[in-house]
């Protein structure tokens, strides 16, 4: 780069100055919320999210939950407790489900100062019992730490009774989310728990058929898909943002249906989420609100055809 400096001698010059340069990194440190002298507590119950674990080895009755973290830059620090039933605990191994250091991913140069941790609700129940838990991550940056919190999780013991009215979604992500992660070759599968309602819709019938000459109709192919209302318990918007921001752009979503009137039991049936239908929130009662997703199963193969040989 050159630099033109002037140097104010009895006889005026330009000096030329040639000089090394290097493009600095521009950091964006991780933001901080406004602390305000006001406790939602007072006014509203704190919202908890419930996660089961079983002595049996059954994906059906263990939970699992996921994080994610991109750090701010090479040099950053992240520091993930369990807190919960008297316990502070660092997690920086496989103890208590799967921990993945930074630099555990490499697809791309985004993932090198990434993060992740899947809790093991069953583990943690076999180490720590049941109980109220959640998570802090610290992140210190340039010797300053940013601390966020999960949400709380309420980890019981399974039963169809306690699980009754919970849906249990599975977003599996792949590629790139703009202004969001990198989550090329990753196959990263984010878990939840809510309170929700699947609601079997009358199938959706396209028909392809002729008419002949003599105007009678011959079916050529026909295809039924099942359809789907999917309306979310009343969530904050941490959980509202997992589900409308990155959930229903999944590569692939998965749910499990716990309700125990349900017209069938779906186990990690894979479907599309076609249409984000309403929001509802009543904001002079509470902070939380409720989604409703239109969704359609994702193999539709219930086709028939007919074949002229």
């Amino acid at each position: 780069m050159a630099i033109i400096t002037e140097i104010c001698t009895g006889a005026s010059m330009l000096q030329l100055v040639l000089a090394d340069s290097q493009e600095a990194k521009n950091v964006s440190l991780p933001s901080q919320g406004s602390e305000i002298d006001f406790c939602l507590c007072d006014y509203e119950c704190e919202y908890t999210n419930q996660v089961f674990a079983s002595v049996e080895d059954d994906n059906y009755k263990n939970d699992k939950s996921n994080f994610l973290i991109s750090l701010t830059d090479d040099t950053s620090v992240l520091e993930i407790r369990l807190v919960g039933n008297g316990n502070d605990i660092l997690i920086n191994d496989n103890t208590y489900g799967g921990y993945f250091a930074k630099g555990s991913f490499d697809n791309t140069e985004n993932q090198i100062n990434y993060v992740g941790f899947i809790a093991d609700w069953k583990k943690i129940f076999d180490l720590l019992g049941a109980g109220q838990y959640y998570f802090t991550f610290k992140e210190t940056v340039f010797n300053q730490d940013f601390e966020t919190e999960s949400v709380k999780y309420q980890l019981q013991i399974f039963s169809d009774v306690l699980a009754n009215k919970s849906v249990r979604f599975n977003f599996v992500q792949n590629g790139v989310i703009e202004g969001g992660l990198d989550y090329t070759g990753l196959n990263w599968d984010t878990e939840i728990r809510i309170k929700a309602k699947v609601r079997y819709q009358a199938p959706i019938l396209t028909v392809d058929n002729f008419q002949n000459s003599n105007r009678k109709i011959t079916q050529i192919q026909d295809k039924t898909i099942e359809n789907f209302e999917i309306e979310t318990g009343l969530i904050p918007s941490k959980i509202g943002d997992l589900f409308v921001k990155t959930g229903v752009v999944s590569n692939q979503i998965y749910f499990t249906d716990y309700n125990l009137f349900a017209y069938k039991k779906y186990q990690e049936f894979n479907v599309v989420i076609t249409e984000i239908s309403d929001f509802k929130g009543n904001y002079n009662l509470n902070s939380t609100g409720s989604f409703t997703f239109i969704a359609e199963e994702r193999i539709q193969n219930n086709v028939k055809r007919n074949v002229t040989y």
